[in-house]
């Protein structure tokens, strides 16, 4: 019973996340949620495969360029670094807007940088053309969390020739389009203002709760 109900607790604390309505309201559910978040996103429960192909999907488009340096957007406490590393990726850096879940990625050793604070159509404290690839995994959910308006400004601190990798759940994709989280016109637009150019979009069996996954690879221009 311990472990079911340790299992029905992980759903709730998933679900909240969709629900936040407010940057302060994220903030505050990720700030309470940070010591604990990495037994709940991992509960067989929530069937979450997300994290494995996050960082699969950086691992097919990077190939043998172990040495990349790469941005993980929306880092949380690092659970994609990890797996980044397993994959013998090691120059890794972490973004994220909530200090209480760095301060859990920081025990694990992966990041040998981690920045605080929020990836929008704010500009980060980052030089042009500093990374070889950005990547946001599982973070384009919600208006509160990652939108599509944070490609201008990842396209500024990726190297011209380097990549912008990210995956979401195909069953969010309407209501992502809807609500202006991701839209096909914002990802068309950058295209067309050769900003970047689309190098990959796969389907993935078994990303979230048994359904299918969406990567796509962008390299800037």
């Amino acid at each position: 019973m311990a472990d079911l109900s340790a299992q029905q607790q992980a759903t709730i604390n998933v679900e909240k996340a969709y629900k936040v309505n407010t940057p302060e309201e994220c903030e505050e559910l990720y700030t309470k949620w940070a010591s604990c978040y990495d037994q709940d996103v991992t509960s067989k429960a929530l069937e979450n495969n997300t994290i494995k192909v996050g960082a699969d999907a950086v691992a097919k488009i990077l190939g043998s360029r172990k040495d990349s340096l790469i941005l993980d957007c929306a880092a949380g406490t690092g659970l994609v670094g990890l797996e980044l590393q397993k994959l013998g990726f090691h120059n890794l850096h972490a973004l994220d807007a909530c200090q209480a879940m760095l301060d859990q990625a920081v025990k694990k050793n992966v990041y040998s940088k981690l920045i605080c604070d929020f990836l929008g159509t704010n500009r980060l404290g980052i030089s042009n053309d500093t990374y070889d690839c950005a990547s946001i995994t599982g973070a384009l959910i919600s208006a509160c969390h990652v939108k599509d308006d944070c490609f201008e400004e990842l396209t500024r601190i990726v190297k011209p020739g380097g990549y912008i990798v990210f995956t979401m759940s195909e069953a969010s994709l309407e209501d992502c389009e809807k609500m202006g989280i991701l839209r096909e016109s914002t990802l068309q637009k950058h295209c067309d203002n050769g900003l970047w150019k689309l190098i990959e979009k796969r389907m993935v069996p078994d990303y979230f709760r048994g359904k299918r996954g969406v990567a796509r690879a962008f390299q800037v221009l």
